[in-house]
């Protein structure tokens, strides 16, 4: 966990070093899927301790793997609320991949798996959607720029 907090930091004071200039400002959207990340992050963590500590059912190896998506949820979740530029793209990889993950605990996992894995279901369908679309792109310094005439 350790880890996880000192690469966001360093995520975090790395995109404040190099960009001085205030950027375009948050949407909306973009600060939900913040929230949205982060908390499935928080929950992903328990959900796969409680598996690892006896208290849920389903497989060890997924509880190992819904833990890892837990801290890239809270990286994520950081990411994008900063503006991280390479949050877009990491978060449409990690979104399209947990759909895979999604199914998986929801064949697998028992009932939290089942709630679960609806939601990171639909999540990894709507985010990779929602964070193509030109205000977010811009807000990620991907949007595309045309030349002055």
């Amino acid at each position: 966990m350790r880890i996880a907090n000192r690469l966001i930091m360093q995520a975090m004071n790395r995109d404040a070093v190099q960009s001085p200039l205030p950027g375009p400002q948050r949407p909306t959207g973009v600060t939900i899927i913040a929230i949205v990340a982060a908390a499935g992050g928080l929950l992903s963590l328990f959900g796969g301790a409680s598996r690892l500590v006896g208290m849920g059912t389903g497989p060890i190896a997924l509880a190992y793997i819904v833990i890892v998506f837990g801290i890239l949820g809270l990286a994520l979740g950081a990411g994008f609320f900063t503006g991280a530029r390479w949050a877009c793209m990491a978060g449409i990889v990690i979104y399209i991949i947990s759909i895979a993950l999604g199914i998986a605990e929801i064949l697998y996992g028992g009932n939290v798996g089942l709630v679960g894995g609806i939601i990171r279901t639909i999540a990894g369908i709507v985010i990779p959607i929602y964070l193509t679309r030109p205000k977010p792109k811009s807000f990620f310094g991907k949007g595309t720029t045309s030349p002055a005439p």
